[in-house]
């Protein structure tokens, strides 16, 4: 007689399928208890502080894939894991053979801002230009350079090979240059101007806002920095870009293709898309002088000479390709949803777009053709509310993560954190935490005049830092990341944000008709930030709003 395991129906292909399931409820279950019962025991005393131990692993119910399932939604991932740390000590999250260390605090963001020689952020790098397609010969030229981006390398590496210095010095030079973010600041202005201009100018508009500044700002956006050729060799670019944003975050932390045909599907047009234009434009640029701003090959200087790097490393053109596609992305991934949510936010405050345009109106100009535009330095300097407006919408929307890879054992808080695991921190937490809270403007609340009113609140101790001060550290608000590895479009990105707003109101009156979702139906709510989007940026709307656009004479 045979001993039964597992639930029997006397019918075999059914008892089969019972079986399996009665296996993997067991496998998961007991995964989840012994998991959870490891955390328990570690988590006793002082849980190993202080005794050259790993920080507590949190549970997980699948062997091997752990903590995996959790990065899906990042915010409910942080959530837990903070509520499962030892008064916001670092914890441990397996994914794979990965370790992945999760920081939170004032104290432990510093440190990771401060450790430059120990912490990496090739890895990650690395990792998104993998899952971007690019070939192993290609990788193994990135994974051989371990020196760093510092004029002192960390490793006997020919300079000639330090692609990660090349790069990080070209992004420098273009992107946190005063001259050279204004040449591309400029050309931005002048082709938003142009796609605004291709609507019709004796008709009122209606159209849904989001959906509008998707294609008139990628447009002018993508335009001057990557060029016009990129549009005339794909045509439907821009269709092409967005459907690889909806798939860019799952993409980027190596989902596989079975689970995720989709996003792989889109992955592979906008690469080819991108390979195609590489191609065009070192075909189309030989002789080219290497002090020109922008040409409609590679558009702007940085683009040229970014490729320029990667080419003299010997990262062929299809490397190239995968290696500026993430970069490609970043363009308008952040910058057209905080845009919009600026309008949003404007729109659903009477008078609050009003107070904009006659503030923004001190920096409109005529160019020499008589067109409305605008002085992008007294824009900066002088709009004090667009500015806390632009400010407070990446307070509220940004959802950023910073990744480092350990390439040295390194203490934090007690802990040892183990060479070649990864490191994460969220800008999501502290920048919702309580040193934001203002008598009737909780931390959670969208309050446009946060970035005007709170500086001028004093502290009741005159020894003690007022709250601004504090709520303005580095440690905690750091939208564009921090540390040697802030981002250095970020320059670009402000004024570009600043820019497409300002013009909006100045050319535009708009009219708020009626929420939709993004699909078009009538919504009975306003937009909330789309938190599948969480860890990569500003969070998108993801809802849209119908407005009614009349030319101002």
């Amino acid at each position: 007689m045979g001993l039964s395991i597992g639930p029997s129906t006397g019918v075999q292909g059914v008892d089969g399928v019972l079986f399996v399931v009665f296996i993997i409820v067991g496998v998961l279950s007991g995964t989840t208890a012994f998991t959870q019962c490891r955390y328990w025991l570690q988590s006793r005393g002082n849980a190993g502080r202080f005794k050259g131990r790993e920080p507590l692993t949190l549970p997980y119910s699948i062997p091997w894939l752990g903590g995996f399932p959790r990065m899906i939604d990042p915010h409910r991932m942080y959530a837990y894991a903070r509520k499962m740390s030892p008064q916001n000590r670092p914890v441990r999250l397996r994914v794979g053979p990965i370790g992945i260390y999760i920081l939170f605090g004032e104290k432990n963001i510093k440190m990771i801002f401060r450790n430059s020689k120990k912490l990496s952020k090739d890895a990650s790098s690395q990792m998104l230009f993998r899952n971007a397609g690019m070939e192993a010969h290609d990788m193994s030229i990135l994974a051989q350079d371990t020196s760093g981006t510092g004029a002192v390398p960390l490793t006997d590496i020919p300079e000639e090979k330090r692609i990660w210095k090349k790069t990080h010095t070209t992004g420098n030079a273009h992107l946190a240059n005063g001259p050279s973010v204004t040449v591309l600041t400029n050309k931005f202005k002048t082709c938003f101007i142009q796609e605004l201009n291709k609507e019709p100018k004796d008709k009122t508009l209606i159209v849904p806002l989001y959906e509008f500044f998707r294609r008139v700002m990628a447009t002018a956006s993508m335009t001057s920095v990557i060029g016009t050729e990129m549009y005339k060799l794909n045509p439907d670019f821009n269709e092409i870009y967005w459907d690889y944003d909806n798939a860019f975050l799952l993409m980027a932390i190596g989902m596989p293709k079975f689970l995720y045909w989709k996003g792989h599907s889109a992955r592979d047009r906008m690469l080819a898309a991108t390979k195609k234009w590489i191609k065009s434009a070192w075909e189309n640029t030989k002789g080219i002088s290497a002090d020109q701003d922008w040409e409609p090959h590679f558009g702007s200087r940085f683009i040229r000479e970014l490729a320029r790097d990667m080419r003299d490393v010997g990262i062929s053109e299809d490397g190239q390709a995968s290696a500026l596609l993430p970069m490609i992305w970043a363009i308008n991934s952040n910058a057209i949803p905080c845009a919009v949510w600026i309008i949003f936010e404007c729109l659903q405050r009477p008078g609050l777009t009003e107070r904009l345009r006659e503030e923004v109106s001190a920096s409109a100009i005529n160019d020499v053709n008589g067109e409305l535009t605008i002085d992008v330095p007294n824009l900066i300097v002088q709009s004090p509310l667009l500015t806390s407006v632009y400010l407070e919408s990446l307070r509220i929307r940004s959802s950023n993560t910073i990744t480092r890879m350990l390439i040295d054992d390194m203490e934090c808080d007690g802990y040892i954190l183990k060479k070649g695991s990864h490191i994460m921190s969220p800008s999501w937490l502290p920048s919702h935490g309580p040193l934001w809270d203002v008598d009737g403007h909780p931390a959670n609340d969208f309050w446009p005049e946060r970035f005007v009113e709170m500086p001028k609140m004093k502290p009741s101790d005159p020894e003690e830092k007022a709250q601004f001060e504090l709520a303005m550290k580095p440690d905690q608000f750091f939208p564009y990341g921090g540390g040697s590895m802030m981002c250095t479009g970020r320059f670009f990105a402000k004024q570009e944000i600043m820019v497409a707003a300002a013009l909006l109101v100045l050319k535009f009156d708009i009219e708020p008709l009626n929420w939709v979702t993004l699909s078009g139906e009538k919504s009975e709510r306003p937009a909330k930030p789309d938190e599948n989007y969480a860890g990569a940026g500003v969070l998108p709307p993801d809802r849209d709003l119908m407005v009614k656009l009349v030319r101002r004479k």
